[in-house]
């Protein structure tokens, strides 16, 4: 199954280089989500992401950002519907 949902983080302010935090997600896995910057300056990660259960799709992804952004600070979660 496939889970579709929404994590927003703060940034710390050294953090603000777009193309490098976009890559560094990518890179650890974070490759199935719509990364954005909304107008207060957070990070918004769009998933869709594959697995058994929507925790697993959930605890996977959070953990993902966190290896590529340790600084990061997570603020919101917010299903999508689907």
């Amino acid at each position: 199954m496939e889970f579709a949902f929404t994590l927003r983080y703060r940034l710390a302010a050294a953090s603000r280089d777009y193309d490098a935090l976009a890559g560094q997600l990518a890179a650890s896995g974070c490759d199935d989500a719509l990364v954005s910057v909304n107008r207060a300056g957070y990070l918004v990660l769009e998933f869709v992401r594959p697995a058994d259960n929507a925790g697993a799709a959930l605890s996977g992804a959070i953990a993902d950002v966190q290896r590529a952004l340790p600084s990061a600070e997570l603020i919101d979660i917010r299903s999508m519907p689907g």
